[in-house]
């Protein structure tokens, strides 16, 4: 599950671009553009499931579909692949970034973390964002639209003063780092901080490790060095293009593997006016359907989200992780969220849910479990929520399992 900021899509969306006008307003594109997302359709993209919408918080939930086997390869590493297996996971990746630019998608972030193995040993590309859909026909992007891991942004998108650039040529870039990654186990280009990195980005010559540890990584062949030499050109106009790597001979195993053509691996993605209509699933207290739908997976009416990673009682203050715990989000996504930008949730800690038995209308001999949570509002009525783990709350499980929980919402004592 990825997580953004509508707040700072809808001020992405309101970049100028270079361009034809557009009638539509940063909202529409932004929705346009999801909706686009939720229609790709390809063997090496990860699906979007589902969007989720808290209309009172600043996020967008995007749910994807999960892919087992996670990640190729993690950097850095003494083990990285094979010239064989690396030459397997390219191709796959080729004919997926191919899509993408076919229906006009940047990805922005394209690295080895990036790409999952399914259980059919295929590789997808992940972590699709949004405002990252390029107008005319230079791919221009502007440098404020999108980001990416600093060890794979191309030079071109660190000049001061750019502002515009060949998204394009761009993802060429972070694509050539990525296969460099595979077979050296480590980025093109290292420093101990940011802008060193940078500094070497834009000033320093590619250099292939000589002595390297591993012996795959210190022999692969010259094609495959010319191929990834051309892929970081410093120079977006000189770089190799997309279909010009399809036709490299370490792609096609000197003419003997050939690869489908745009034609066979690429269909137009169209958006019609329903699409656009249900793009956003609307969701109120996502907070609270997510803390529900983990007290089920715990089969504990206790709330999980009461204690900080240290296992102490919550503090006023504390750590940004802890933060997170404490705001009920901690669990509701990958990892790496948490030492992201979002802004923690500035609601108060939901207290212990506690467990009754009532009796229910016209049944006075039957009882029901009935989890009664404490808030700030009074609300009268009783409301019955199913929750379904593919639906309703963003989660990593891949249960199946229903269940139905009555809450009553009560005023503090």
């Amino acid at each position: 599950m990825k997580i953004l900021s509508k707040r700072k899509l809808l001020r992405k969306a309101g970049l100028m671009r270079r361009g034809p006008k557009r009638g539509t307003s940063p909202l529409d594109r932004v929705y346009r553009e999801i909706a686009v997302l939720k229609k790709l359709d390809h063997p090496n993209v990860v699906k979007l499931v589902e969007v989720l919408d808290d209309p009172l918080e600043d996020s967008l939930y995007l749910v994807f579909e999960l892919v087992q086997q996670g990640e190729v390869l993690s950097i850095p590493t003494e083990t990285p692949l094979s010239e064989e297996r690396a030459w397997n996971v390219f191709r796959d990746v080729l004919l997926g970034v191919e899509y993408l630019h076919y229906q006009r998608i940047i990805h922005g972030d394209l690295k080895p973390a990036n790409l999952l193995l399914s259980d059919s040993g295929s590789v997808k590309v992940a972590d699709l964002g949004v405002c990252n859909e390029f107008l005319g026909e230079d791919a221009a992007m502007n440098n404020g639209s999108t980001a990416g891991t600093p060890a794979f942004r191309a030079p071109e998108t660190l000049l001061p003063g750019q502002h515009f650039y060949n998204g394009k040529a761009a993802d060429i870039w972070a694509l050539g780092a990525t296969l460099f990654s595979l077979v050296h186990g480590n980025v093109p280009f290292i420093a101990t901080s940011v802008p060193g990195v940078y500094e070497k980005i834009k000033n320093d010559p590619l250099e292939f490790p000589a002595n390297c540890s591993s012996a795959a990584a210190s022999t692969i062949s010259e094609e495959l060095r010319d191929l990834i030499s051309r892929m970081l050109d410093k120079d977006p106009q000189q770089r190799i293009t997309l279909p010009q790597i399809k036709e490299h001979p370490w792609m096609t195993k000197h003419g003997t593997v050939r690869l489908p053509s745009e034609e066979e691996n690429c269909r137009l993605v169209q958006i019609s006016d329903e699409d656009m209509s249900s793009v956003v699933k609307s969701i109120p207290k996502l907070d609270t359907l997510i803390l529900i739908k983990t007290m089920l997976k715990k089969h504990s009416f206790q709330n999980p989200f009461t204690k900080g990673i240290s296992g102490r009682a919550p503090q006023a203050g504390g750590s940004r992780l802890e933060r997170f715990c404490r705001s009920g989000r901690s669990n509701s996504a990958p990892g790496d969220y948490h030492t992201s930008e979002r802004q923690p949730s500035s609601e108060s800690l939901l207290p212990s849910v506690t467990e009754g038995v009532t009796s229910p209308l016209g049944s006075p001999d039957a009882t029901s479990t009935v989890a009664t949570i404490t808030t700030g509002s009074i609300i009268s009525e009783l409301d019955s929520l199913t929750l379904r783990s593919d639906v309703s709350c963003p989660s990593s499980s891949t249960d199946n399992d229903t269940a139905t929980v009555t809450i009553i919402t009560t005023p503090p004592e």
